[in-house]
């Protein structure tokens, strides 16, 4: 028995921490057995201990072992050309050709429906008014994510940035500006940090440096149990469910649009204060064009 199909037998006898060791295996195996065992800790915000145990109890007789079982898995895979279609059946556990592609499609919109109403079921309007009111009251707005949330990154900056407000996309910068940036970062200040499963080990550092800077943190993730969610002045978790892949972020960009929202209607006023000032700057600098040389 391989070493997934072994997690998978013992899954329902291991505790919820366990199992949260477990589903991290399941999504990333060829992260996994890379990892040190104190890497793993940190990215899990769990201690060694915990994923010690965690071995014991899936059948393999040290940490080592368990890394070099899934690195045997992951060799078989690819050496037996295990394709998309294969990986889809373990994921999303349906394939074009098994169902009418009309009910596949509605089955589809029911779970992109579905992810927004279980979002939102772990979200109350005194969290969203509570982070508006960090966001309202920061000098500036740091955007923080990495990998599958950037995208999401600097659609919240630009958004933000509509309202008239300060916020900075740190997503995509080059690890030295990063740095640079949050160096400069004060308690006047705010970050707005996304993190999903996988959770990026510079995401949650980020998360841990800006606690220890007192900096508020509005942390959008996916469960309690984040790396990031302890560091949170205000917490939201989304439901992430996929039909195919491992993660979606559809509930992470409607509490994204929840935040935006009542952080333009909070001060109408001053929204369109803000907002105006820009369209004074935009007026005065005007289109990005070039003036023609006269030479």
């Amino acid at each position: 028995m391989g070493i997934l199909e072994e997690v998978n037998a013992s899954y329902e006898k291991l505790s919820p921490v366990q199992k949260r060791i477990a589903d991290f295996i399941f999504k990333y195996p060829d992260q996994v057995c890379f990892y040190s065992l104190k890497e793993l800790s940190e990215t899990l915000g769990v201690t060694e201990v915990t994923i010690l145990r965690f071995t014991k109890k899936i059948g393999a007789q040290s940490f080592v072992e368990m890394k070099n079982r899934l690195r045997e898995h992951l060799q078989t895979r690819l050496v037996h050309g295990d394709g998309l279609n294969r990986i889809a059946d373990h994921v999303g556990g349906i394939r074009f050709g098994d169902h009418d592609k009309e009910e596949m499609f509605q089955e589809f919109v029911a779970n992109e429906k579905n992810v927004i109403a279980k979002t939102f079921e772990q979200v109350s309007l005194k969290d969203i008014l509570s982070a508006v009111a960090i966001i309202r009251q920061s000098r500036k707005i740091y955007v923080v994510g990495s990998e599958l949330v950037t995208g999401l990154c600097a659609y919240t900056t630009r958004r933000l940035l509509t309202l008239g407000l300060e916020a900075l996309d740190l997503s995509n910068l080059s690890r030295a500006l990063y740095n640079n940036y949050l160096a400069h970062a004060t308690p006047e200040d705010c970050a707005i940090i996304f993190s999903a499963p996988g959770y990026a080990k510079h995401i949650v550092n980020t998360a841990r440096y800006l606690d220890k800077k007192k900096i508020p943190q509005i942390a959008v993730t996916d469960q309690r149990t984040s790396p990031i969610a302890s560091y949170g002045t205000t917490v939201f978790t989304c439901n992430n469910h996929d039909l195919f892949f491992y993660n979606s972020v559809m509930g992470y960009m409607s509490v994204a649009n929840a935040l935006i929202y009542f952080a333009a209607m909070d001060n109408p006023e001053e929204t369109n204060k803000r907002r105006g000032r820009l369209s004074e700057v935009r007026s005065a600098i005007g289109s990005i064009d070039f003036v023609k040389d006269s030479l």
